[in-house]
């Protein structure tokens, strides 16, 4: 078997897992829905690795939608931590991956040949970084979700999960930013390429979440305002930055 057929089989078996993990989750079988869901989480991590060994020594840079289930499902057990909730968690990675098998950009060759570790870093701490403030959304959508928030106790502990989530995605998105500067100067002796729909994009990112991150000292300081502004956030990050690595629609099948 091919490493090409090998990645992409198994990404197909671990949209498969997340499906079934879902599921399960919706019927209230906790326990299998852990452990489908894991087997996914390992599938999806074979079939990325499968994909960087492939594809080196370029960049696929518009592999992202590929990397972001794992990374989403791997970081969502330490900020969506509670196993009573993981249901939105569950189902916002079944979709993210099943979006990037239904719209594949596998026939966009990579064309990036890269020399520097900062290409990696680019890469890789972005789609972590994305990840982070997408579940940053998925937990605001759980507090808007709340029926009791007059509980402090639960707002704070909502609140806490939240902000630390989005504090930990600027973080690792910062670093994203920070190591394209470094390749681009390295590369092409100009630190940010503003004519480039990617940076720009990238900027625009980082400078909503570095407002969001001081709602706290503004009127928008509510429970209420901050879940929205979170999930509002998380939206646009996913329609400019998720969708645009996007390919056309494909029905999973035999490879040509």
């Amino acid at each position: 078997m091919s490493v090409q057929i090998a990645m992409y089989y198994t990404f197909l078996a671990a949209v498969c897992l997340y499906l079934l993990g879902m599921v399960s989750t919706v019927f209230k079988n906790r326990t299998l829905a852990e452990v489908i869901f894991a087997a996914g989480i390992i599938c999806n991590g074979v079939s990325i690795g499968l994909r960087g060994w492939m594809y080196l020594p370029l960049l696929p840079l518009h592999q992202g939608p590929f990397f972001l289930p794992f990374f989403t499902g791997v970081l969502g057990y330490k900020f969506n931590c509670s196993a009573s909730d993981r249901l939105p968690l569950f189902v916002f990675v079944a979709f993210t991956a099943t979006v990037a098998s239904l719209f594949p950009n596998d026939f966009y060759l990579p064309f990036l040949q890269f020399k520097t570790i900062f290409a990696h870093g680019f890469f890789l701490l972005g789609v972590i970084g994305k990840a982070l403030f997408l579940l940053a959304g998925v937990r605001a959508f759980q507090m808007l979700l709340i029926k009791d928030k007059s509980n402090k106790r639960i707002q704070q502990h909502h609140l806490k999960l939240l902000s630390l989530t989005i504090l930990w995605g600027f973080f690792f998105w910062t670093l994203s930013v920070f190591s394209g500067a470094v390749w681009a100067w390295l590369g092409w002796g100009s630190p940010v390429v503003w004519d480039d729909p990617l940076m720009a994009t990238t900027m625009a990112t980082w400078l909503l979440y570095a407002l969001l991150l001081h709602l706290h000292l503004t009127w928008f300081s509510t429970f209420s305002a901050r879940a929205w502004f979170a999930l509002g956030g998380a939206v646009f990050l996913f329609c400019f930055t998720c969708i645009p690595e996007l390919g056309p629609f494909r029905i999973p099948g035999l490879l040509s």
